[in-house]
């Protein structure tokens, strides 16, 4: 009796080193990963979680310091590789998984649970889904679980890379494409990026890597590990890079480019939240503003007649810009100067203003502003913070300023950037958008932000 169930022991073990998914179950989820062309497949489940042969789910995390508008950015270049990358063999089942938020520099609010939050507390994941095959983190785990994952309540990943700068980037002056292994490398030195925090996963390899080049380089390294592992017909594959913002932009600016960044629409609730302040606070809404917003992305088109509402919008960045950038940066004193001035060249008497600034900045600017109808959004109460949380106060103050007739963003800011590109896909007119506060209200010497047109 002993010996039989000793056999059996084997006999189990043997299989769980072997067969590490069941390919038996349904695929709720191959309807959406489609990438036709203006063109969503019809597909009924249940089907063979089988016909998804060689999936690979691709994990990314972003230095932890980074900001929120950043990683809006490193996502882009991701889907944008991501897409192109599922046109050929043996990646046509690949799926890019969207990190978890984790609480981020900004976010200052201590009293609100700000950690392990889905992409869906601030964008329209199914809109983002129209244009590459990605995943919220949630989705992740429903999805590789219909593959029978026998290691529960682990997932393993196959490796996990750190991505590092090269310290001499342009070697004899030339700026190459390469990636090379750092072969001392501490994996316990590392363990602080939020991704690996995530308790269910469980890394197999970890690798530090220089990297010096476009996201397409990540096909090529991914090829590579699919060599090394002889992956067989229906083995699913489970990669995570860390430090994505390393990887480049493959083509910056061009079609790809915006349609990515077209299709991350944001969460409907706060939306719905911007659109009810501007017609409370502002007097202004859609039809007002003439501006293009069509139910889903894929009908916008070329446009430049948007108005816009009934007011001015300023981004003043404070905080370590003030500290750490004071070349560029703007005074409050200045600030409100510029603001003054563009009011009265446009005729108008209200200015909503998005900023970071303190308490007391804040008395200063509007007493500097005096006899000006000044406007910011807080939210109306507590419940309301507690479903929108920094992230999405942040993004409702980027729709109103994307609404505006005209605005004013500060120099090198990502927040100002995001904002230019809401206004260009909502059809303004790149003089009432790509407009830059200057460090001294002469605007003598003045630095400004690149101006980058949307490409369709």
């Amino acid at each position: 009796m002993c010996r039989l169930l000793l056999v059996i022991s084997c006999l189990a073990a043997i299989i769980l080193s072997t067969a590490a998914y069941d390919t038996t179950t349904c695929d709720k989820l191959q309807e959406i990963f489609s990438l036709k062309e203006n063109q969503l497949t019809k597909h009924q489940c249940p089907k063979s979680i089988g016909k998804r042969a060689n999936t690979i789910y691709l994990l990314y995390d972003v230095n932890p310091p980074e900001g929120f508008n950043l990683r809006r950015d490193v996502y882009i270049r991701l889907a944008v590789f991501i897409r192109q990358l599922a046109r050929r063999k043996p990646f046509q089942n690949v799926r890019l998984v969207l990190p978890p938020w984790g609480r981020l520099f900004h976010w200052k609010s201590s009293h609100l649970h700000q950690y392990s939050l889905p992409w869906s507390q601030f964008f329209d994941v199914a809109s983002m889904r129209r244009y590459a095959p990605v995943l919220d983190f949630s989705e992740f785990l429903d999805d590789i679980s219909k593959f029978g994952l026998l290691e529960t309540p682990y997932i393993q990943v196959q490796n996990v890379f750190k991505l590092f700068h090269f310290q001499d980037m342009f070697e004899q002056g030339v700026f190459h494409e390469k990636f090379q292994i750092i072969s001392e490398c501490r994996k316990e030195e590392h363990l602080h990026d939020f991704l690996l925090q995530q308790p269910m996963l469980w890394e197999k390899n970890f690798t530090c890597l220089r990297y010096q080049g476009s996201v397409n380089l990540l096909g090529d390294l991914l090829r590579q590990q699919l060599n090394h592992a002889a992956m067989q017909t229906n083995d699913v594959k489970v990669f995570a890079i860390l430090n994505a913002e390393v990887v480049l932009h493959d083509q910056w600016g061009d079609r790809e480019f915006w349609r990515a960044r077209r299709s991350m629409r944001f969460a409907e609730p706060l939306v719905k939240i911007a659109e009810e302040y501007r017609m409370r606070e502002l007097n202004s809404n859609k039809a007002l503003e003439r501006v293009q917003r069509p139910p889903i992305w894929e009908e916008e088109r070329p446009f430049r007649a948007a108005v816009g509402g009934n007011y001015l919008a300023v981004h003043i960045r404070r905080g370590d810009f003030a500290r750490g950038r004071q070349n560029t940066t703007p005074t409050l004193k200045s600030a409100a100067t510029q603001i003054r001035a563009r009011m009265e060249l446009l005729n108008l008497t209200t200015v909503y203003i998005a900023t970071d600034a303190s308490g007391m900045e804040l008395t200063n600017l509007k007493a500097y502003l005096q006899r000006v109808r000044m406007r910011r959004f807080t939210p109306e109460s507590l419940a309301q913070k507690a479903l929108i949380l920094d992230g999405g106060q942040a993004i409702i103050d980027q729709l109103i300023c994307a609404h505006a007739r005209h605005f004013i963003g500060t120099f090198e800011s990502t927040f100002t950037y995001r904002i230019y590109e809401e206004r260009e896909i909502l059809g303004f007119l790149r003089k009432t958008t790509f407009n830059t506060l200057c460090k001294n209200a002469s605007r003598g010497n003045c630095e400004y932000n690149s101006i980058w047109p949307i490409v369709y």
